[in-house]
């Protein structure tokens, strides 16, 4: 059903003419967003651009320095001088003071041609000996801070070894971060210290906007250099592309170029709003037309939706109603255009016509429902009958009186039950007094060989049911199961179910017999007719044609066999809400 309505709904006119309406706007949208974003992206490539060449330049700088101070302590260091040499190999104090004396005048006549140094120091590791040229004023802490870290790493060797071209090491030490190389000479060390926050000094003059940064980031993208980290939360500084857009809160372009003397890269964060700002005139007028174009559209559909879908969908909904049974509806389409009105009056006419020629027909099929109803229910099996005489007959000719009195009052319950030729529901106790009736006849005609029981709640007595829809099973059962082999004992069992479709009583037939056969229980399952070999329709027939044509889809019957005893079950699942149509 639901994949019927869909292929109804694809091809509906409603959808056509959406589709239409869409297939024209979205095109010109598109163009217009993929406009705008082509040309935010070319100005963010060309800004990009523009900066990354300024940092590259800069980082040249950087590089260059460090490089000039790398060949310094290398030329102090070779094995062509002889500065860390005599240090290492004084054998006398007044030897070792007197090299440290010259190596110190040296270093402080010579840092001062390398900016972007701010201290050399020069550590003996025999005499655990430590000492720094700095330039600048640099506080005392700070100096005892930068010697107790870096005579730690010496200790330890955790130093850059051989020519690694990357030599310079980033360090955090207190709350300042730093880049340092060391070098070694034997049994002495000397290295260089770098404040990360003196390389970027010559770059405060940069227009880079009030929230945008230039900042230092080691390879795993942590910011070093004194930026408050809060600022830059939601930013990757990892680089992967030349610039990308990151950020969570607020967008920035960041733009990086890698350091080839360390392990760290130059990178600035670009204000995306900033960027943006140079084209604000042909942003607005992009956006302007977008939502122009987006607020024409829902007029638009909103204009036909008046005009043609809903007198269509007034004419659906009727047509809708009609299928489901109401045959009385009818369609107002007087303010609507000639076209629709006209179809709408046509609509009318023709319902009221067929509405008068279907009251005529349901007439007629009631009458002839009726007619079926009382024949059905009117049928009475022959040989039943003529068993019924002969027992009497019998129990006449050995004069059992007692037991012809209650073989004949059995006899009168159950024609008199039987020839209610005009109701159509009987109550439950009325239906199972009636199968009691039957099957104390059948004992007396199968004695010892056929026992029973019936059990169902007294709440559940007045509950309508059409009569003879249990007996008609019970002979059914005799029948066919009832052998003088082995005694056969039938159960009636009634329960009641309350479920979301509503109330029910679950009534459940069972035997003790072979069971059916598995043809005719095929046939049964499927709802079909079964035919005995004379051709007849057995009583089950009868009795589900009479529940069709009563209850319609409301009811269930289910056969099978019982699991255990192998004997035939028949469930029947009735609405306990019928209309009772008793009369006495």
């Amino acid at each position: 059903m639901n994949i019927r309505n869909w292929g109804q709904r694809r091809g509906s006119l409603r959808r056509k003419l959406i589709l239409s309406v869409l297939l024209m706007t979205i095109p010109l949208v598109g163009m217009l967003l993929y406009n705008n974003f082509y040309a935010i992206h070319v100005v963010r490539g060309q800004v990009a651009d523009s900066y990354n060449k300024m940092l590259t330049l800069y980082m040249k700088q950087i590089d260059t320095g460090l490089n000039d101070a790398d060949a310094y302590m290398n030329t102090i260091g070779g094995s062509t001088s002889s500065d860390l040499v005599s240090l290492g190999q004084a054998k006398t104090d007044t030897e070792y003071f007197s090299a440290k004396v010259y190596l110190f005048n040296k270093l402080t006549k010579e840092i001062a041609l390398y900016d972007s140094i701010n201290s050399y120091f020069v550590y003996q590791a025999d005499r655990k000996d430590f000492m720094v040229v700095s330039q600048g004023n640099i506080p005392y802490e700070e100096i005892d801070r930068v010697e107790s870290h870096v005579v730690a790493l010496m200790q330890d060797g955790r130093i850059a070894k051989g020519t690694a071209v990357k030599r310079w090491q980033h360090h955090h030490i207190g709350q300042d971060d730093y880049l340092i190389d060391i070098i070694q000479s034997g049994n002495v060390f000397m290295g260089a210290v770098v404040k990360t926050d003196q390389l970027l000094k010559p770059l405060d003059s940069l227009q880079i906007g009030v929230d945008g940064a230039v900042l230092l980031a080691n390879s795993k993208g942590d910011p070093i250099t004194g930026i408050d980290k809060k600022k830059l939360q939601g930013i990757e500084l990892q680089q992967q592309k030349d610039y990308y857009l990151s950020g969570s809160k607020e967008k920035y372009l960041v733009v990086g170029t890698p350091s080839l003397r360390g392990d760290f890269s130059l990178i600035a964060l670009i204000p995306d709003q900033q960027i943006l700002a140079k084209l604000p005139y042909l942003q607005w007028i992009i956006w302007l037309i977008t939502a122009v174009t987006l607020l024409f559209v829902p007029i638009g559909l909103y204009a036909m939706r008046q005009s043609i879908l809903m007198p269509l969908t007034r004419i659906l909904l009727a047509m809708k109603k009609v299928r489901s049974g109401d045959w009385s509806k009818r369609v107002d389409l007087h303010q609507t255009s000639e076209e629709f009105r006209l179809l709408g009056e046509s609509f009318n006419a023709m319902m009221t016509e067929i509405e008068t020629l279907r009251v005529n027909v349901y007439e007629e099929q009631l009458n002839k429902q009726r007619e079926e109803l009382q024949r059905l229910q009117l049928q009475v099996n022959p040989h039943f009958f003529l068993n019924a005489l002969n027992i009497v007959y019998n129990l006449a000719k050995v004069k059992n009186f007692e037991l012809i009195m209650q073989m004949t009052m059995a006899l009168i319950q159950y024609f008199r039950f039987l020839f209610r030729s005009n109701t159509s529901f009987v109550k439950l106790k009325d239906e199972l007094e009636h199968t009691r009736n039957y099957l104390s006849i059948q004992i007396l005609r199968f004695p010892g060989q056929l026992t029973w029981q019936v059990d169902s709640p007294d709440y559940l007595s007045d509950v309508p049911v059409p009569p003879l829809s249990i007996q008609s099973f019970v002979e059914n059962s005799i029948k066919y199961a009832v052998t003088m082999e082995k005694p056969i004992h039938i159960a009636v069992r009634i329960r009641f179910a309350d479920e979301e479709s509503g109330s029910h009583i679950i009534i459940r037939i069972e035997d003790t017999g072979k069971g059916f056969d598995n043809d005719v229980l095929i046939e049964l399952q499927a709802g079909r007719s079964v035919q005995n070999e004379l051709g007849e329709h057995t009583g089950i027939w009868n009795v589900q044609r009479r529940l069709r044509l009563l209850y319609g889809e409301q009811m269930t019957i289910r056969f099978f066999n019982h699991g255990e005893t192998g004997g035939a079950v028949v469930e029947l699942i009735l609405p306990t809400r019928a209309e009772m149509e008793e009369t006495t």
